[in-house]
């Protein structure tokens, strides 16, 4: 790499750092973004100045004490550090002390936010938000008492910036708005919402309800609409509503209804800071806007709020759309154990059913097995040996550790129950998952494991019998969250079985009368499917008997681990991975209508199988088939399932292709997947 190949790169490197600490002060990142409200601070070239100031000294100071730019706290010092130049542009004159005082601050703000992430972000998982700029910002206003020198006493007020004649409610709202970089002016704030509106319609409805609500609750406690409308210090409205509407809580009516009612709060908090610091002559900052955030946040987590933003995206609609993607194709919350057989079984009685599945023990299955019209036994079913499942042997469901075993017990002759012991003789299992399997009425003296043995997916555990309170021959299996026998149930659904149309019973509760098996893993294609770090492929599509050219990807690794495809000399990405005897596409990263989304597509979920013929339905994201309008991600931010894309897949005959059938927009798309028979 040529000098000058070098430098450019450092150079756009350090642009867009620039642009994104900008947009960050909108809990964005986007260099546009940045660059429109970096072009809006040069309206006051004073303030400007300071903020890049204190942004070089940021950089250069976290480069001399070691702080890595791939540091997770790089942006929090970076964001930080460009609000304290601005509050210093907006009090000082531009002078040689001026500068000392923005470098002093700066270092300041830097040491304040690495001790603050370590703190709050690595031993409590809370933001830093922007403390450091609230501490450093408070700590230079009271000293600024002692230098009147470089006071600006104008404080460079550009009223031209101004448009007379616009209602009080719009000029409280613009001015507010424009205040979020120190410029409490129409025409700034006009431009920030402008920018925001063509980024993030989610944001710039958050911005506009947070504003009005805490300005309406603050008119109404003092008495005066003119008061709360000029208000500059109502920014603090809308730093919450955006921050709990739609950053750190997944966007929904919820997080909606939780950023209301956080700009309820602030109204309080904000009139008393305001007490206290008009004694010493200078704002609240954003203290309301940190107070009530944490608070919020912390208690959230404490309680196990479900829409917890744990994956921060660019904007609220991509922080959106990459939830959905997890929360609807994948459950990583209820357990999934595989089926305790091979073959074709039927359940007997499912969740919540007629007889024994009632109350705490709601959630549990009993299975046997039929023949072709419906009988569970040969003969005239007066022997146990009449019955088809007597005897089979059964499996263990999970990877796990035998905690409990009973195998004592005499199976019970037909038409007689064991009433004193309603189990028969058992087993539990400690799933390496953190939850409990009880199977039970195993066949007397059949059991082949003991207490602290260790079992697989497939271990054979013992025999099916009609021990206990049993009216025939079944297995019955329970999940639970106690190693006490008879616990309370809890819901589950079964890894890699189908039914009798051969369709995958992912996260389905099976009816009784459901005939299953399970799916037959193939190690073959298991195999092709583990792609190598580095592995090339060349690939084509075709649309409407339209065939590309041939495109290049290449297999490469991300830093946290995880594997995706990548088309060579773009930074369009599929990542992929397998599990639960699974094939998966997570997520697509990159250009809009990349390649790379057909293969997506295509095969979403690709169960790994040597079976024929099989089906099964996955939800597809959003932005696969094309970009997601902003206006649509906003309604489905009401409901999450709103314009849901469902493909329907089947595997060929000949186990070569894939086959798919995709609603979307009213329309059908057909979709086809052909195999390599090396490369997969």
């Amino acid at each position: 790499m040529t000098k000058i190949t070098r430098y450019k790169k450092i150079t756009i490197q350090l642009i867009n750092n620039l642009l994104f600490s900008y947009s960050m002060l909108l809990f964005m990142r986007n260099k546009w973004v940045g660059l429109v409200l970096f072009l809006i601070t040069l309206l006051n070239p004073n303030l400007a100045f300071s903020g890049v100031i204190s942004w070089m000294t940021t950089l250069l100071f976290a480069r001399a004490i070691g702080i890595r730019q791939q540091n997770l706290v790089h942006s929090i010092y970076t964001y930080n550090s460009l609000i304290v130049g601005f509050s210093i542009g907006f009090l000082f004159k531009i002078s040689v002390l001026s500068v000392l005082l923005t470098v002093g601050t700066s270092v300041l703000t830097v040491m304040l936010s690495y001790a603050l992430y370590s703190y709050l972000t690595l031993q409590m998982r809370l933001p830093v938000l922007n403390i450091p700029f609230f501490l450093v910002s408070t700590i230079i206003y009271l000293a600024s008492v002692r230098y009147s020198s470089l006071f600006v006493d104008s404080f460079y007020a550009f009223e031209g910036l101004n448009i007379q004649q616009l209602p009080m409610f719009l000029q409280g709202l613009f001015k507010t708005t424009g205040n979020l970089l120190f410029m409490p002016y129409d025409l700034p704030g006009i431009l920030i919402l402008i920018a925001l509106l063509c980024n993030s319609l989610i944001s710039c409805s958050l911005l506009i309800v947070s504003y009005y609500t805490g300005v309406c609750c603050l008119a109404l406690l003092k008495g005066s609409f003119t008061h709360a409308f000029y208000n500059l210090s109502a920014f603090n409205f809308i730093l919450i509503g955006i921050a709990l509407g739609g950053i750190f809580l997944i966007p929904s009516r919820r997080s909606y209804f939780l950023s209301i009612t956080g700009v309820f709060v602030s109204v309080f908090i904000l009139d008393a800071a305001s007490v206290v610091w008009s004694m010493f002559r200078i704002p609240v900052f954003t203290l309301p806007f940190n107070v009530v955030v944490l608070l919020f946040i912390y208690v959230l987590r404490q309680i196990g709020y479900p829409y917890m933003n744990d994956y921060v995206q660019d904007v609220p609609e991509k922080s959106l759309t990459f939830y959905l993607n997890y929360s609807l194709r994948f459950d990583r919350i209820t357990p999934q154990p595989y089926l305790p057989f091979l073959g074709i079984w039927t359940v007997y009685q499912s969740f919540d059913d007629q007889w024994t599945h009632q109350g705490n023990w709601k959630y549990a299955y009993d299975f046997v097995i039929t023949d072709d019209q419906g009988n569970t036994f040969c003969k005239h079913g007066d022997q146990l040996s009449d019955y088809y499942c007597y005897g089979k042997p059964i499996l263990s469901p999970v990877e796990g550790t035998i905690v409990d075993v009973f195998a004592d017990l005499k199976d019970c002759p037909i038409g007689e129950v064991d009433k004193n012991h309603n189990w028969g003789n058992y087993i539990i299992i400690y799933a390496i998952f953190g939850y409990y399997i009880e199977l039970s009425h195993f066949q007397e003296k059949s059991i082949k494991v003991k207490m602290g043995d260790k079992v697989k997916p497939g271990t054979v555990l013992g025999n099916c019998g009609n021990s206990g309170y049993s009216p025939q021959p079944h297995i019955h299996m329970q999940v639970q969250y106690w190693p006490n026998i008879g616990s309370v149930t809890s819901p589950f659904y079964f890894s890699n079985c189908i039914d009798q149309n051969k369709s995958i019973c992912k996260y389905d509760v099976l009816t009784k009368g459901t005939q299953i098996e399970p799916l037959t893993f193939s190690r073959k294609r298991n195999q092709i499917l583990n792609f190598i770090l580095d592995d090339t492929f060349s690939f084509n599509f075709c649309m409407n008997n339209d065939y590309s050219e041939p495109i290049q990807m290449t297999v490469r690794m991300d830093i946290d681990g995880s594997y995706f495809f990548q088309i060579d000399n773009t930074h369009d990405r599929l990542y992929f991975g397998i599990e639960q005897h699974q094939f998966i596409c997570y997520r697509l990263t990159g250009k809009k209508y990349s390649p790379l989304s057909y293969i997506f597509a295509s095969i979403p979920i690709l169960p790994i199988t040597i079976q024929r013929n099989i089906k099964w339905t996955s939800i597809l994201p959003g932005n696969i088939l094309g970009p997601v309008r902003h206006m649509q991600t906003l309604i489905q931010s009401f409901d999450h399932r709103f314009n849901q894309i469902k493909g329907e897949y089947a595997l060929t005959d000949d186990n070569k292709c894939v086959s798919g059938k995709i609603q979307f927009n009213r329309q059908e798309i057909q979709t086809q997947l052909i195999f390599h028979k090396l490369k997969g």
